[in-house]
């Protein structure tokens, strides 16, 4: 969906390009003043018509924010902010319909006129109302262009049977997911290294049935107010809120991970309570280096110790 939003160009190459192609018209007529003409209209109508189908595309190609998932909406207003975007697409639409006017009523005059110095005065000037209006939403197509780098990457999410993996920073979250499922995210020794919500999918075959799960990894989270919490954590609590029909959170009572096991259990109190209506299971990782004597499911992502015992216990628990 995301990726079908063509590059952005700027308002100087958008332009610069519809010059380029209408440079390239050339038209044979015996007749050296209709040649001229004919050449003149068609290349109006060629620079006019590529502005305006450029501005056209851009439009139409982004989603409809309104109509995309609850998800998706909150993840475009923390990276990109919701309303500058709508503010920036009403802007270029602005501008199609606008240079769509100028072309309509300023190029029925090239048809009625013979006088090539009329011609080529109504070319310059359609050229240049055109260029006025597609730079004055120069910054405009500079948001579109953000916002299409952004949204490029945006994980595809499924409607089927979700987990999302949630716990405080480098506690094996994305190690877990590569255990569990066909995704491959990116796994340092250190916080953050996952930044962006990355998306993997189960799939079980019973008999002659095959079900398929969702499953996702979050940045990692820190007990503070939702207030205090920056862009990357956001992301998380948003695939929380919107997505997990399971959350699967993760505990490393090693404290390797840099933090505390009171901090993170603490934490995992917070999102208990902030989603009460939804299924958890506590899972502890890293029990190659520490183990607990507490009735959590106990995994190791280095040695694999517990990991069929988690996906056993999460496809049982897991709403279908």
């Amino acid at each position: 969906m995301f990726r079908k939003i063509p590059v952005i160009q700027c308002s100087d190459e958008i332009l610069e390009r519809a010059l380029k192609k209408a440079r390239k018209i050339q038209i044979s007529d015996r007749n050296a003043l209709y040649r001229n003409k004919k050449v003149i209209i068609k290349r109006t109508d060629t620079f006019a018509t590529n502005v305006i189908s450029t501005l056209e595309t851009y439009v139409k190609k982004f989603p409809s924010i309104d109509n995309l998932h609850l998800f998706y909406q909150e993840i475009i207003d923390i990276k990109i902010d919701v309303n500058k975007l709508k503010k920036s697409l009403g802007a270029v639409d602005w501008a199609r319909k606008t240079c769509q006017m100028i072309y309509s009523k300023q190029g029925k005059s090239l048809k009625k006129s013979s006088n090539l110095d009329f011609l080529k005065q109504k070319q310059k000037e359609i050229y240049g109302r055109i260029s006025s209006v597609v730079k004055q939403v120069k910054k405009d197509l500079d948001m579109l262009a953000f916002a299409q780098n952004s949204m490029r990457d945006f994980p595809e999410i499924r409607d089927i049977p979700t987990v999302v993996i949630a716990g405080y920073p480098n506690v094996g979250k994305s190690s877990i997911l590569r255990h569990l499922s066909s995704a491959k995210p990116k796994i340092a020794q250190y916080p953050f290294t996952t930044k962006e919500i990355h998306v993997g999918h189960i799939e079980i075959k019973e008999k002659h049935v095959s079900k398929q799960y969702q499953i996702i990894d979050t940045p990692g989270l820190f007990d503070r107010p939702l207030s205090k919490r920056n862009d990357i954590e956001k992301q998380a609590v948003a695939a929380l809120t919107h997505l997990a029909d399971l959350i699967v959170f993760i505990l490393d009572a090693s404290e390797t991970c840099g933090y505390s096991l009171k901090d993170q259990i603490h934490l995992l109190s917070v999102i208990k309570k902030l989603f009460k209506d939804n299924l958890f299971i506590i899972v502890e990782n890293k029990v190659d280096i520490k183990k607990t004597g507490s009735k959590n499911i106990k995994i190791s992502c280095e040695t694999g110790e517990g990991i069929s015992v988690l996906m056993d216990e999460i496809l049982e628990v897991i709403p279908n």
